[in-house]
Order: structure tokens, then C-alpha cells, then sequence
């Protein structure tokens, strides 16, 4: 009974330990979803994530997502995806490009307001006319106060 006791005790401890970006979550892109009324939503948290694809041969030139934090906090927004093909991906918050990558900086940092409704869009574009239909993903990272 001891020995039962003591590895509960352990593996209680472990679970308690592990960190909150063990348990991100992976949000798909469900089209359609190219307006902010079409917006999917997904929930930022310390290693969340959005899987997406443009295919501008169909008319997907953008991505929206919404999401409404549920506590006040500092998050970064950065976007990964492959440069081949000379691509371009721009992450834009709320449609105000104060807050949006650039072609030499892939992230940028907010201050949300929780209850506050807010949207990101992906943008893409290609310079080689063969490659339209491309990857990206979306990470976000709570950053302390």
C-alpha cells in the first residue's frame, strides 16, 4: 500500500509539473473561411496552433480566424512556412497593419484584452506563378507582463 501511495504521489506530481503548452491544441483550416464573417475559431494559448493552406487557383487568397481571450495577456503571433517558390505570407491582426509580420520579421506581439473579439488573416502570395497552392502555420506563445 505504501508503494501505491508513493508512485500516485509521483505521478500526481508529474502531471501537476508538466507544462501548459504540453496540452496545445492544433486548429485545421475549414474552409470556407476567406471572410471575417466565414472566420474559424480557435482559442489562444501558450503553444497553440493553425494548420492552414491557400490555393489561389480556387479563389483562397486568404485565411480568417477569430478567437476572444479569456484573460488579459501578452501573446506573440508567428507564422512559418516555406520560402521556395519565392512565397509570402503576411499575418495581419484586426486588418491593422501595425500589428503584422513583414518579409523579415515573422511575428509580432500583442497585448489582448480578455472579452475583446479579435481577427488574424493570412495572406499569401507567390512570385512563381506555378506554386499557388501553399502551407502555413500559425503558433502563439504567451510572453510575460
Amino acid at each position: 500500500m505504501k508503494k501505491f501511495a508513493t508512485t500516485g504521489l509521483l505521478a500526481l506530481t508529474l502531471v501537476l509539473s508538466t507544462s501548459a503548452s504540453a496540452f496545445a491544441a492544433v486548429y485545421p483550416d475549414n474552409e470556407p473561411n476567406n471572410t471575417r464573417d466565414t472566420a474559424n475559431v480557435f482559442h489562444v494559448a501558450d503553444g497553440n496552433q493553425i494548420n492552414g493552406k491557400l490555393d489561389r487557383n480556387n479563389g483562397d487568397q486568404q485565411d480568417y480566424y477569430k478567437f476572444t481571450p479569456t484573460v488579459n495577456q501578452k501573446v506573440r503571433f508567428q507564422i512559418a512556412y516555406s520560402k521556395a517558390n519565392k512565397q509570402e505570407f503576411t499575418l495581419v491582426l484586426n486588418g491593422n497593419y501595425t500589428y503584422s509580420t513583414t518579409r523579415t520579421k515573422d511575428y509580432f506581439d500583442v497585448d489582448l484584452v480578455a472579452g475583446k473579439e479579435y481577427n488574424i488573416r493570412v495572406e499569401g502570395q507567390s512570385y512563381d506563378y506555378d506554386s499557388n497552392n501553399f502551407n502555413y502555420s500559425v503558433y502563439t506563445y504567451v510572453l510575460p507582463n
